[in-house]
């Protein structure tokens, strides 16, 4: 019991970057789902000339 007192400064700073961690990857798993995220790192798809070509490969 000692040795959670001892780290319980260090679990929860890890339990809040895991946290933070799976809100990101949910985030970036949702916006490639509605189409909003292309992968390219641009923001929006219409004009980019890196999206355009992996579409017409395709």
């Amino acid at each position: 019991m000692t040795w959670l007192y001892d780290n319980l400064m260090s679990i929860v700073m890890l339990v809040v970057l895991a946290v933070i961690v799976f809100f990101i990857v949910r985030s970036k798993i949702r916006a490639k789902k509605t189409g909003k995220g292309c992968g390219c790192g641009c923001s929006g798809c219409s004009g980019c000339s890196s999206c355009g070509a992996k579409k017409q490969d395709h």
